[in-house]
C-alpha cells in the first residue's frame, strides 16, 4: 500500500555528512563530498553508490549509515533503508529526525504500529516537527484511531494552519451513511417573547463605495441589519435547529453551499456547516468585497482568512476553523453589514427556521437525542426528544428578547455622531451635488416592539 506521507524534511539529514570525521582517508572524504552533491541535486541512486563506497572505507561511520538509509528511502528501497537505519542505531546514532525518517520507511512498508511508535519517539525528542505531527495523524487514521488523529489536527492548528487543514480533510466525521427505515419526523416552531432587540445601523461613512451603497440605505446614510427577524405572531426566523448525536443516517447533500452577495448583502443570514466545508461565494455587485472568515469560541473572535472577491466574480472559500469552535462568521471587512453566520454541525439533521419560525426535519433514525436551537445573538436552547418509528414528534423553542447578546459591533442608533458630506447640496470638492435617487431598501423603526403577552404592538 502506498502511504501518502510527507517527505519534505528528508534531505535535512544529508547535511550531517559534512560533520563526518576529517581523520578518514582521501577516498572516504571524496565519496562523502560526491554523495552530498548528488543528494542535493536529487540523484539519489548516485548518492547511494557514493555512501556505500564511503562505508567500505569506514564501515563504523554511523552518520553515513543514517544518510545511506535516507537515500535508499528516497528511491523506495525501504527494506534496505531500514537495515541501514538499524545499523546506525546499533552504532549509537540517534536523534529526532533520524527516528522520523525511520518511521516513514516503516509506514511505507505498512508496518503502521511500528511507524507510529517511531514517530512518537521522534516527537518526544523534538516536539517542533510539524511534518511529523501531520504524518502521525495520517498513521493514526490508517490504524482506525480517528480520535487520536483529530487530536493531531488540534495540535497542528496552533502551529501550521495549512497542515492542520490538510489532515482534517482526510479524517471523516464520526458519522456513517446508512439507510433509514421507518424514520421519524421532528416539527416545531421557534418563538421570541418580550422586546424585539434593535436592528443594527452601520453608518456608510465607515465604508468605501458610498456612491453604490448609499442608494441602498435607510435614506439617512445607514445600512440596517436585522439580527432578529420576528413575524407578527412572534415566530423567529434564521434559527438553526440541530439534532445532536446522530451517528448514522441520511447523507449530507453533495451540492456546495452558495452565498450570493447582492447589493452589499448576503442572501443567507445563517447557515449550518461542517468544519472544513467549502462555500461558493458569488459576488454579483459591481464592487469588490473583502471577505474575511472568523472563528468564535468562548470570548475569542479570531480572523482566519481575508481575500478579495472581485466585482461580478466568484470564489470558493473554506470554513475550516479551530476544532471544537461552535461558530463561524463570513463577512466583508469593507462593508461590515454584509455577513453570514454559521453553526458547526456534524450530521445532516438540521434546518433553518422559516419566516414564521417553523421548522421540519424528516427521515430521522429512531432514538433519543438532544436538540439545540441556535441563534447568533442569544444563548442556545436545548431540549431532549425521542423520535419513534414513522412518527412525528413536536418540539417548540421560546427565546426571550431580554436575553439577546451582541458584542461584535456597536448597536446604539440614538443620534448620528458623524455628518457625511452627502448631507450638503455641495460636494466635498465644492461642486454641485448630483446623486442618484436613494433606493430605500431598509426602513428602521427605533420604537420598542414587544411580542407575546408583555405589551401589545
Amino acid at each position: 500500500m502506498r502511504f501518502p506521507l510527507s517527505i519534505a524534511l528528508l534531505t535535512v539529514s544529508i547535511a550531517l555528512c559534512l560533520t563526518a570525521s576529517s581523520l578518514a582517508g582521501d577516498t572516504y572524504n571524496a565519496a562523502i563530498r560526491q554523495a552530498t552533491a548528488l543528494s542535493q541535486s536529487g540523484d539519489w541512486n548516485g548518492a547511494i553508490l557514493e555512501f556505500q563506497k564511503a562505508l567500505q572505507e569506514k564501515p563504523d561511520d554511523a552518520i553515513t549509515q543514517a544518510n545511506l538509509g535516507v537515500a535508499l528511502s528516497r528511491v523506495d528501497r525501504h527494506k534496505e533503508a531500514l537495515l541501514a537505519f538499524q545499523k546506525a542505531l546499533n552504532m549509537g546514532y540517534d536523534n529526532a529526525n533520524f527516528r522520523y525518517f525511520r518511521g516513514l520507511s516503516l509506514a511505507k512498508l505498512n508496518l503502521l504500529e511500528d511507524a507510529a511508535l517511531e514517530i512518537e519517539t521522534a516527537l518526544a525528542k523534538d516536539s517542533r516537527m510539524v511534518n511529523a505531527d501531520y504524518d502521525l495523524g495520517l498513521i493514526y487514521h490508517q490504524l482506525g484511531r480517528d480520535e487520536k488523529a483529530r487530536k493531531q489536527v488540534d495540535k497542528l492548528y496552533k502551529r501550521n494552519y495549512k497542515l492542520a487543514q490538510k489532515l482534517h480533510d482526510q479524517i471523516p466525521l464520526d458519522y456513517k451513511i446508512s439507510s433509514v427505515d421507518q424514520g421519524g419526523t421532528l416539527k416545531g416552531r421557534v418563538d421570541l417573547t418580550g422586546k424585539v432587540p434593535k436592528a443594527r445601523a452601520f453608518h456608510l461613512i465607515h465604508a468605501p463605495n458610498i456612491e453604490f451603497c448609499s442608494r441602498m440605505s435607510d435614506g439617512k446614510g445607514h445600512r440596517i441589519l436585522y439580527d432578529f427577524t420576528v413575524s407578527k405572531n412572534g415566530g423567529l426566523k434564521d434559527t438553526i435547529i440541530a439534532i445532536q448525536g446522530v451517528k448514522k443516517g441520511k447523507p449530507f447533500t453533495r451540492k456546495m453551499q452558495t452565498l450570493e452577495l447582492k447589493r452589499c448583502h448576503s442572501d443567507k443570514y445563517v447557515i449550518g456547516i461542517k468544519n472544513g466545508e467549502n462555500i461558493l461565494i458569488e459576488n454579483t455587485d459591481p464592487i469588490k468585497h473583502e471577505i474575511a472568515t472568523y472563528e468564535i469560541y468562548g470570548p475569542h473572535r479570531n480572523q482566519i482568512s481575508n481575500k478579495s472577491v472581485l466585482a461580478n466574480n466568484s470564489q470558493v472559500r473554506s470554513a475550516f476553523i479551530k476544532p471544537g469552535a461552535p461558530e463561524f462568521i463570513l463577512k466583508c471587512n469593507l462593508h461590515p453589514f454584509l455577513q453570514t453566520r454559521g453553526y458547526i454541525i456534524d450530521n445532516p439533521y438540521y434546518v433553518v427556521s422559516d419566516e414564521e419560525g417553523n421548522f421540519n426535519i424528516e427521515n430521522i433514525p429512531p432514538g433519543t437525542y438532544e436538540v439545540t436551537a441556535w441563534h447568533p445573538f442569544i444563548p442556545v436552547l436545548k431540549e431532549i426528544i425521542t423520535i419513534e418509528d414513522g412518527k412525528t414528534a413536536q418540539l417548540n423553542f421560546t427565546f426571550k428578547g431580554e436575553d439577546a447578546r451582541r458584542k461584535l459591533y456597536h448597536d446604539d442608533t440614538k443620534g448620528y455622531r458623524f455628518n457625511t458630506w452627502y448631507d450638503s447640496e455641495i460636494t466635498f470638492y465644492g461642486d454641485i451635488r448630483k446623486d442618484d435617487p436613494v433606493e430605500v431598501l431598509q426602513e428602521f423603526d427605533n420604537s420598542e416592539r414587544y411580542i407575546g403577552d408583555l405589551k401589545p404592538f
